[in-house]
């Protein structure tokens, strides 16, 4: 089994891909440095954030501009090779150097290197107390994004919020066509159902006026108008939008309506009917009121 810090800087082949791994670092960047840095993982509740320094990803990309570029604790700890129940462990590059990650209670907390055994961060760590990190290629599982230049990231970015808008305008178009739409259905509906309004309430207040003639005047006959009224229930039963056309009396010889949208000749319906036709699709109908 080789070091895993053979894997470093040179292609390698993981998942059926040639990659290129690179140092990075866990945990936070010291403030000197946070401008040479790229975030390449975010933050999770086993490990914090993940970078790599910037010349680490040119450098490679000019050597070997084919291949991604990923950062080695990153790929390690996807892979399930780091035990975050181990407070040091270490991917060794010489007998005395390499990088280490320290984790405490559960949880990988920042990362670094090692100089001749000596770590800098706390010199309390012993290389004899260190897990050594061991992994054939094989157990490796990349990233779904590789490491990318902070300029990469932002143009990224600002594609994914011009998409997002162009979507939302998109939307913002469909919903006022819709409104318009809407609306205006809305107003042929409110202009269509007011003239059938107008008329039927025409044709209510003529016999309304009627009726009241009759009761001021006196008769010497008691009309019957049962046949009439009858016929004119069952055309407005059968054409809901039945329009008056001149004032309509049961005194008269006739009453005349019309009718539009209607393909069937009337007459066909109720014999007792008189029809004309207009081209423009409207049906006069007439039928006798007196000696009916």
């Amino acid at each position: 089994m080789s070091q895993l810090a053979d894997y470093l800087k040179r292609p390698v082949r993981l998942q059926d891909k040639e990659v290129l791994l690179v140092p990075d670092l866990v945990g936070p960047v010291p403030i000197s440095e946070q401008h040479q840095y790229v975030e390449t993982a975010g933050a999770t509740n086993t490990c914090p954030a993940i970078s790599v320094r910037e010349s680490d990803i040119e450098d490679m990309r000019e050597r070997y501009p084919e291949y991604p570029v990923y950062g080695l604790w990153q790929v390690l700890i996807l892979s399930g090779v780091v035990s975050f129940k181990r407070t040091l462990q270490v991917v060794p590059i010489t007998a005395e150097d390499g990088f280490y990650l320290h984790c405490d209670l559960g949880r990988a907390e920042y990362s670094g290197i090692y100089e001749s055994g000596f770590f800098a961060a706390d010199a309390g760590f012993s290389l004899e107390e260190a897990l050594y990190v061991e992994a054939d290629l094989d157990q490796l599982v990349l990233p779904q994004q590789e490491a990318k230049l902070a300029s990469e990231l932002q143009f990224e970015r600002q594609r994914a919020m011009r998409r997002a808008w162009s979507l939302l305008s998109v939307a913002v178009v469909i919903v006022l066509t819709l409104s318009f739409a809407t609306d205006f259905v809305l107003d042929r509906f409110y202009h269509n159902a007011n003239r059938t309004l107008q008329s039927k309430t025409a044709v209510l207040e003529d016999l309304q006026s009627g009726l009241a003639k009759l009761q001021t005047t006196r008769l010497t006959e008691v009309p019957n108008n049962e046949n009439q009224i009858e016929r004119l229930a069952s055309l407005w039963a059968t054409y809901p939008h039945l329009k008056t056309t001149t004032e309509q009396s049961f005194k008269n010889k006739q009453m005349t309506f019309e009718v539009e949208g209607v393909t069937e000749n009337p007459a066909k319906k109720f014999p007792w009917l008189e029809t004309q036709y207009d081209p423009k699709g409207i049906w006069t109908l007439s039928f006798k009121v007196k000696g009916a």
